[in-house]
């Protein structure tokens, strides 16, 4: 990605089914989206009344944008998600199509 707007951040959401103006609470929401029903997850602000829990949304120039990210409760478990996230990165050869994973080398003395 190139894009120089591109950004993940951790932010608060809200929850309705799709088509409807009912929010939802946080485990309701986990229900309903277990059973594979349509949920649309919006950016909250802090404070809201309708603000349930936490998830990471892509920053574009315009808006920010949920892409099936795992939700949270808590900030804390969000965080966390993400950090793990960046740490493990996919990187792409570039005369290849196949993406290959490294891991974090360690070092050891040979005797």
């Amino acid at each position: 990605m190139t894009d120089p707007f591109f950004e993940l951040l951790v932010l608060l959401f809200q929850a309705k089914l799709s088509g409807s103006s009912e929010f939802l609470p946080f485990k309701q929401t986990m229900c309903m989206l277990r059973k594979g029903q349509r949920i649309q997850i919006e950016r909250s602000s802090p404070g809201a009344p309708h603000a349930i829990g936490w998830t990471i949304f892509r920053r574009t120039p315009r808006k920010y944008v949920y892409d099936k990210e795992p939700l949270f409760r808590f900030e804390r478990g969000a965080r966390r998600s993400l950090r793990v996230r960046k740490a493990y990165a996919i990187h792409y050869a570039s005369f290849g199509s196949e993406p290959s994973w490294q891991a974090p080398v360690q070092n050891r003395l040979v005797q």
